[in-house]
């Protein structure tokens, strides 16, 4: 049995719609399947655990339509489930999971070949634990989670009165835009204690620190171009003693990966890594927001199976 788990207002809607399509084609009505709708914040992941509990053996996939949030929801549902299938038709105003594993296939095509082939890969997410000190329980993350300048963007998008009614004509996308600019002259840099595989350095004036599965965030931005999913290690991406005018630089050049090349931008790889700042820290993870102190970040070390197919 398939279990699709569908955001109705993802992507303004358009996840609703791109469902309504798959539904309406003849192969939908011949497979066995459940169909939910999420219905507010962290709902998939309700869903996802209670779905397993009343199908133990029954399941052969889950399917999400939606966003790279929804995705996100639904991975931390099955936590303790890896072996069970999942899939992604993304329909989210972001979708960096399917640029990360290079899918190409969208809506209808996308979902024959979810039920009509067997290509689902071995994926190893990132698992996040912040502020230990608080005994949080560590969460999962299907893309990265980033630190700082760019996760308070994201915070105060989040949080914006006008997101609102910018996404009732349409524009959602340019509320990232507001926000970015109402931080850029904000925004206080951070002092921060890093930890990569056991070593420990401190900087100070930072901006940024994000750790990437793959190279894409912020609904198509590269990064880190050249990072690719692998079982070993993480992507690390620090940003440090840069202008305010800068920034603005680097968030216009992002799209095609030209702020690589900035020399206030070091980027490395580690399997673990720990920090903790001088004082709370905006922080992003798979484009939800939050704030925290310190964070603990490592690999799964079980793979999980993914729908990939790439041509």
């Amino acid at each position: 049995m398939y279990i699709f788990i569908v955001n109705p207002t993802a992507g303004d809607g358009r996840a609703l719609r791109v469902f309504k399509n798959i539904q309406n084609d003849p192969l939908f009505h011949k497979i066995s399947c459940r169909t939910f709708f999420t219905k507010h914040k962290a709902h998939g992941e309700e869903l996802a655990k209670q779905l397993v509990e009343m199908y133990p053996d029954k399941i052969t996939s889950f399917i999400v339509v939606g966003g790279d949030g929804t995705y996100h929801e639904v991975l931390n549902g099955l936590k303790s489930y890896s072996t069970i299938p999942l899939a992604f038709i993304p329909a989210g105003s972001g979708n960096d999971f399917a640029r990360g594993i290079s899918s190409k296939l969208k809506g209808v095509r996308l979902f024959k070949k979810v039920v009509s082939s067997s290509c689902y890969r071995p994926y190893w997410g990132g698992v996040y634990r912040t502020d230990r000190r608080k005994k949080h329980h560590s969460r999962l993350f299907a893309n990265s989670i980033g630190f700082g300048f760019d996760a308070e963007v994201v915070r105060r998008s989040n949080q914006a009165s006008y997101k609102k009614w910018l996404n009732k004509i349409h524009i959602g996308s340019l509320s990232y835009v507001v926000a970015l600019l109402e931080c850029l002259f904000r925004y206080q840099p951070r002092t921060l204690t890093i930890t990569q595989d056991g070593v420990t350095t401190t900087h100070k004036n930072v901006w940024m620190l994000t750790i990437c599965i793959h190279g894409y965030y912020g609904g198509g931005m590269k990064i880190i171009p050249n990072s690719k999913m692998n079982e070993h290690n993480f992507s690390v991406l620090l940003l440090k003693n840069i202008s305010r005018w800068k920034i603005l630089g680097l968030f216009l050049t992002v799209f095609w990966g030209g702020h690589q090349h900035f020399k206030e931008i070091s980027i490395t790889e580690a399997v673990q890594v720990d920090f903790s700042a001088n004082q709370p820290i905006a922080y992003q993870v798979d484009g939800q927001s939050g704030l925290c102190e310190s964070c603990h970040v490592n690999k799964e070390i079980k793979s999980r199976s993914v729908f990939q197919y790439d041509k």
